[in-house]
């Protein structure tokens, strides 16, 4: 879905970040709020934040209109079915996924670590989004960027070994489509996950 967002079948640019600090869904950032660095300026007021049927609302989805899948960037994290090792220890699975579920998961190498995007899966919008910048923002504190969009890039390790995606409300330039950082597995209030019906 990412990559068909930047296609000329999708928006063809970055997606809009949803700043509604309420994680409601289908919102985008007002075009004068500044998302220009972390945090990025979000809120609930209707003169910071747009609803999806609103002109600024479709720009937070896929495809730019009413029609595309909203909450790529921003909202909140969402939890997506790709993994390194010690996934059992707060994920809630009692065995190997990718062993109950052949095909649905990702599995990384166990030595995996945050800057190993060498370890990527074809196609999984992790190190294709290279090359990678390591820099300061406004805030001071020094982030890893991917060259699409400048969007965060962190890869899973041992200590935080599932993959999230997206970023959230307050995330700013961090946050977008290619925005790809990691987590426990563990039950968080900024983190959720999508579920995806496909046609047999």
């Amino acid at each position: 879905v990412a990559y068909l967002s930047h296609s000329a079948y999708g928006i063809g640019t970055e997606i809009r970040i949803n700043n509604n600090e309420t994680y409601m869904t289908g919102y985008s950032a007002a075009s004068n709020t500044d998302q220009s660095s972390i945090p990025g300026e979000r809120g609930i007021d209707d003169k910071v934040t747009k609803p999806y049927d609103t002109p600024t609302g479709y720009l937070a989805s896929t495809t730019g209109n009413i029609t595309g899948i909203y909450d790529m960037s921003g909202g909140a994290h969402e939890y997506v079915a790709g993994y390194s090792k010690n996934i059992e220890e707060k994920s809630g699975f009692s065995e190997d996924p990718s062993t109950k579920y052949p095909g649905y998961f990702d599995k990384y190498p166990d030595d995996s670590s945050w800057r190993t995007t060498n370890k990527r899966i074809l196609g999984d919008a992790t190190g294709e989004m290279g090359p990678f910048y390591n820099y300061y923002e406004k805030n001071g504190t020094s982030y890893y960027h991917n060259a699409w969009y400048a969007d965060y890039s962190n890869f899973v390790d041992s200590t935080y070994p599932w993959f999230y995606r997206g970023g959230l409300y307050d995330d700013g330039v961090l946050a977008g489509q290619f925005y790809f950082g990691r987590n426990t597995g563990g039950a968080y209030s900024n983190v959720s996950s999508r579920l995806v019906l496909a046609p047999q």
